[in-house]
């Protein structure tokens, strides 16, 4: 789940994004970003009814907010962030998600490049 501190909830705060931030796109998302100065930033998310009922919209929210819990630390902090599906989203699954989410933020020149860390325990060969 998406920590508390980093959602964007506050309808005044959707359309202020939607009214001066700018917006790229893929086939099935988009996303508006501006630039902030408090801490910590914010992630919103819209799903509109075009999509499908309720049930559907749902699971597109879940995945989308799962998406970006896994690359969370992959955005530029100065900016808040609002994810908008489109229709063709609701036969993507969360690999491929995760993947317009990274393609989206390099678009926008706001993917923070991770250090290049060893993954995983490494056994010492000197021992």
């Amino acid at each position: 789940m998406l920590p508390k501190e980093n959602r964007l909830k506050k309808n005044k705060q959707f359309n202020y994004i939607y009214k001066h931030g700018l917006t790229k796109h893929e086939q099935i998302l988009s996303m508006s970003y501006i630039k902030t100065k408090f801490k910590p930033f914010k992630i919103g998310f819209t799903v509109s009814k075009k999509i499908g009922n309720s049930v559907v919209r749902s699971r597109v929210k879940r995945l989308l907010r799962e998406a970006v819990r896994l690359e969370i630390k992959k955005f530029n902090e100065n900016y808040n962030y609002i994810f908008i599906a489109r229709e063709s989203i609701v036969d993507k699954s969360l690999i491929e998600i995760r993947e317009v989410v990274n393609n989206l933020l390099n678009k926008s020149g706001l993917l923070i490049k991770e250090e290049n860390k060893p993954q995983g325990n490494y056994i010492d060969e000197n021992n």
